[in-house]
Order: structure tokens, then C-alpha cells, then sequence
């Protein structure tokens, strides 16, 4: 499924904690409704990314997985509508 993204947030090169603090930054900053694609090569993010997302309320739109890069999408919510709407475990 194809998805209007709003932010591109480019970790690739970037290791733990660098790449959190982005991205937990970039979840501050963005409106209610906007989407963001989360693109970066390295696997402790991708494994401890879901562990910050449980402070921010999102949507999981789609996980891309290629050789050496991977593409998580997401919408950001409303503290109202709830924490980690189909949460990847």
C-alpha cells in the first residue's frame, strides 16, 4: 500500500543512541496526522525503536526490509487516540 510521506528521516551511517535521540526528536516535532518513513541500516535501532514508540501515539503504516536498509512508516497520533496502534511486538 502506498502512503503520502511527510518527513524522511535518513539514519543510515548513524548508530544507537544517535539515532533514537532523531528520532525521538522528530516525533516532537511533527503534527498530529503526519506521516514519517524512518530509513536506516543499523539493527539496534530497528530492535529498540519500538521500546520509545510505546511515549509516542502512532500508527504503524509499513516495514520495508531490503539487503542492508530497512523503511519503517508511521503516522503520528493523538495522545486521545491511544499509544502504538498496531504495534509491531
Amino acid at each position: 500500500m502506498q502512503y503520502v510521506i511527510d518527513h524522511i528521516l535518513d539514519l543510515r551511517g548513524m548508530i544507537v543512541p544517535v539515532t533514537l535521540l532523531n528520532i525521538s526528536w522528530s516525533l516532537r516535532e511533527i503534527k498530529c496526522g503526519e506521516t514519517v518513513e524512518i530509513v536506516g541500516s543499523d539493527p539496534e535501532t530497528k530492535r529498540d525503536l519500538f521500546k520509545i514508540l510505546r511515549t509516542f501515539p502512532y500508527e504503524l503504516l509499513n516495514i520495508d526490509n531490503d539487503k542492508n536498509v530497512y523503511r519503517i512508516r508511521l503516522r503520528k497520533g493523538r495522545p486521545e487516540d491511544g499509544f502504538a496502534k498496531n504495534a509491531y511486538p
